[in-house]
């Protein structure tokens, strides 16, 4: 892994931002993290406590692994409008991962949550939490435009200054009969 600095417009501004390359030895490292992730959440699970959350790192890296895109670390120069998680330098598109490894998520975002491109990533896989993921594309009209109660949509509660939080898995993948763009995704050899 390395850091660049990149010159480009982020969502049409113009920004100088740091970004993580990754290279072959991260994906035997990710392997590595991933299983230690997973000792602890089987060990947590052995004296019925609360299990760790998925790691964003785990997942934003993996997401970096299989795509190619640049891990996002900081705005140099420049003011970025929103907040994101991986940035693809090829397509200069922000692009926010989000991740479960649950088989119901509880997703939410953050009222400066704007991006491209959003990529979910179920690291549940039908139970196997075995390291691989599906990778679902979501259209950000079905996250923008989503109920979140009787009377507000996720958009109206960002405007707010709140943190919607619904699952992406139920109420869109589900709902909406979306397709994951690649199944049974490895990314450690």
């Amino acid at each position: 892994m390395k850091t660049n600095i990149y010159n480009t417009n982020v969502l049409k501004v113009p920004v100088v931002m740091e970004l993580l390359d990754f290279d072959e030895i991260d994906k035997k490292y990710w392997m590595e993290l991933f299983e230690m992730w997973k000792s602890l959440k089987m060990g947590m699970r052995k004296y019925k406590s609360r299990e760790p959350n998925f790691p964003e790192g785990l997942s934003e890296i993996a997401f970096c692994l299989f795509s190619g895109s640049k891990k996002f670390v900081s705005i140099k120069r420049g003011h970025c409008p929103g907040s994101f998680d991986t940035f693809n330098v090829k397509t200069n598109r922000a692009e926010q991962i989000k991740a479960t490894s649950v088989g119901n998520d509880l997703t939410s975002f953050g009222p400066t949550s704007y991006w491209d491109d959003l990529y979910f990533l179920d690291f549940y896989n039908n139970g196997k939490l075995d390291g691989t993921f599906n990778v679902y594309l979501i259209p950000n009209e079905y996250i923008y435009n989503l109920k979140v109660n009787k009377t507000q949509t996720v958009m109206d509660q960002q405007k707010q200054g709140r943190r919607p939080r619904f699952s992406i898995i139920k109420h869109i993948i589900e709902a909406r009969k979306i397709k994951p763009i690649a199944s049974d995704v490895v990314v450690w050899r």
